[in-house]
């Protein structure tokens, strides 16, 4: 028992100096070179106290949303940048998920930006933008204004609304809801989908009255009018889409659609197919009254 007792009194002293050989390894004069984890950044709040007298507190300050980048082949995405950053910076705004030409006609632009909320859901804006030496500058937000949706709507909106192959943003989902889009339209992105999913950028919601920088009226607002900004899982401006962008554009035209607008112009002479800067990034898809 001695000679045992004796042998687990020097492996204990052995090991007590293991231990403090280590501990004065990791210790430096450059306090870089031990690494800390930092701790979670935190933002203020308040609570109150029982007598309902307001007291500061901290909680975890949630991950800020990625910022918007346009894609790198758009035909100005600092104008984008620029309408994307100022729908950033409203306070219910989580992040701003896509963007598209209304009217390009530098030096001025509408642009229209998705974005989701903070709390859930979200909305489409027109971004008026104005270009001076200093580069583009926000000159005017406008927000829709939501319609209630039927009560019974019918069988063809209630085929687009369930349509996995369809995705509607915030503000066009709502249109759809409230009956205000026409059935030609309706029937028409269904036919596209069979073929190709497609990615519905706006209908009404958001969209100016007047084709930009003219006196035309839009059919947008009337309900005899989509854009499709994203097909198969690719964004239209996106050169690896080409193809099913064209594939889109002549299924469109064999609906009905008096104009179908996208990257180029398929029969070279406007009459149903027409191409420019606006519609660089969307395929625009159009019915008469």
């Amino acid at each position: 028992m001695g000679s045992e007792a004796g042998a687990r009194v020097a492996v204990a002293a052995m090991l007590l100096m293991v231990a403090l050989a280590s501990l004065t390894g990791c210790s430096t004069s450059n306090p870089h070179d031990a690494p800390v984890p930092a701790p979670a950044p935190m933002e203020r709040g308040s609570t109150s106290t029982p007598d309902g007298s307001p007291t500061e507190t901290t909680r975890p300050r949630e991950p800020r949303a990625t910022r918007y980048r346009p894609y790198p082949t758009e035909i100005d995405g600092a104008a984008k940048r620029t309408a994307a950053r100022a729908i950033e910076a409203l306070p219910d705004v989580r992040r701003v998920t896509y963007t598209q030409y209304f009217g390009y006609l530098p030096p001025k632009a509408s642009i229209l930006v998705e974005a989701d909320f903070a709390n859930g859901g979200g909305t489409t804006y027109d971004v008026r933008i104005s270009k001076t030496r200093d580069g583009w500058r926000t000159d005017q937000i406008i927000a829709p204004t939501a319609s209630p949706p039927l009560q019974d709507p019918g069988p063809l909106i209630r085929r687009v609304l369930s349509n996995d192959r369809i995705t509607l943003p915030w503000a066009g989902r709502i249109d759809v809801a409230a009956g205000l889009v026409s059935d030609a339209v309706l029937r028409s992105m269904l036919t596209v989908a069979r073929r190709h999913r497609i990615g519905i950028s706006v209908l009404i919601s958001a969209h100016p009255v007047h084709v930009f920088g003219t006196d035309r009226r839009s059919n947008h607002p009337d309900g005899l009018a989509y854009d499709i900004g994203t097909i198969d899982g690719r964004l239209v401006v996106d050169p690896a889409a080409a193809g099913p962008v064209r594939q889109v554009m002549r299924i469109a035209a064999g609906t009905g659609a008096d104009q179908v607008g996208g990257p180029d112009d398929l029969d070279l002479d406007g009459r149903q197919y027409f191409s420019d800067p606006t519609h660089s990034d969307h395929v625009h898809v159009g019915f008469s009254g």
